[in-house]
């Protein structure tokens, strides 16, 4: 039996999925756990994009993990694109 812990996405995550590039929100995830419906997922305009991908494996998404200079860069790019 394995001693790490299984990730198990959550509605409304931002996460990586392999095989896909870019980012995805999970929109839902199966009552066992085993898969998931998610989206495309602009983090700079925060805002869903393209067709939802129904049934994915949970085995195959990953945590996703912003790195800091990006965030920032981020951050300031949304504060001056709303003035």
């Amino acid at each position: 039996m394995a001693d790490t812990e299984k990730f198990v996405p959550q509605n409304g995550q931002v996460v990586t999925a392999q095989g896909h590039e870019g980012t995805f929100k999970v929109l839902n995830v199966s009552e066992d756990g085993q898969s998931a419906d998610i989206q495309s997922f602009s983090l700079s305009r925060q805002m869903p994009l393209g067709a939802v991908i129904r049934g994915i494996a949970c085995s195959t998404l990953h945590h996703f993990k912003e790195d800091p200079s990006q965030a920032a860069a981020r951050i300031v790019r949304e504060a001056t694109e709303n003035h």
